[in-house]
């Protein structure tokens, strides 16, 4: 069902299951596919493909050549092997992206991720299956974060981040361009099983750092840019160098930060 006071360009193709609620504005080739509700005064510009189930509050601005809902990867193989078509393709768990939501052009989102309100995305960001992020979170271009992470609200990512399957980043977390989270401690040589690491509530991380698998930095924790973590890091400490070992204590005078730091 499309709302009369909706703005759809011609060119686009919307399934009859969908429903496009008022205000909403769709561009030139936008492609809906199967159970997809879409709130109020949604902005999709050309070239957006949603797929069911999924739903997009109101207010969410969704940019050029973006996906939304893109097959997990057991019905990508259904896919390949004929099963299916990717066009009457049905994700295997419902997408959910919030109210005032600001999706840059070239961004995919897979099945299963939850986006809160006002999370702003920069360009070229993917995020796999099974992904939750808090409110008011900032994602930065080029960011890459793989299935079953839980990302918290207010976290400010910055460019080219990379966060692995099994990741925790809790509430107001700063993650500097380039940092590097990893999940495999032995680099596909011997059986293990994945763990990326816990980053605490306030922590930040430096440019260009390196936290390996299973490591948790605790809440306040600064790592400097350029290290490499092995172990944990205890609450409210500065860790910096290679191996990243104590420089002192975080400085009473730095707050744990409740707003996220800017992009």
């Amino acid at each position: 069902m499309i709302s009369p006071k909706a703005k759809v360009s011609p060119t686009a193709q919307i399934y009859p299951e969908a429903v496009v609620s008022e205000g909403c504005t769709l561009g030139p080739n936008v492609h809906i596919y199967g159970e997809v509700r879409i709130g109020r005064h949604v902005r999709m510009e050309p070239n957006v493909i949603v797929y069911g189930p999924s739903e997009i509050d109101e207010k969410t601005y969704i940019g050029p050549n973006s996906i939304v809902g893109y097959p997990s990867k057991r019905e990508l193989q259904k896919i390949l092997t004929g099963e299916k078509i990717i066009q009457e393709s049905k994700s295997d768990s419902r997408v959910k992206v919030g109210k005032n939501v600001v999706i840059r052009s070239n961004c995919v989102l897979y099945a299963g991720v939850v986006i809160g309100d006002s999370v702003r995305f920069g360009h070229n960001v993917m995020i796999r299956e099974n992904v939750t992020v808090g409110k008011n979170t900032l994602i930065g271009t080029n960011t890459v974060i793989d299935g079953e992470c839980e990302i918290g609200e207010g976290v400010s990512i910055q460019t080219s981040v990379y966060i692995p399957t099994y990741s925790t980043v809790e509430d107001y977390v700063f993650m500097g361009p380039n940092c590097v989270l990893t999940n495999d401690p032995f680099l596909m040589q011997k059986k293990y099983k994945l763990k990326g690491p816990t980053i605490k509530s306030g922590a930040s991380i430096g440019a260009n750092s390196t936290i390996f698998p299973s490591i948790t930095i605790g809440e306040g924790a600064v790592v400097g840019a350029g290290a490499v973590v092995r172990k944990d890091v205890p609450p409210k400490v500065i860790v910096v160098g290679v191996p990243a070992k104590k420089l002192k204590d975080v400085p009473h005078d730095w707050n744990i930060p409740r707003e996220p730091k800017g992009k």
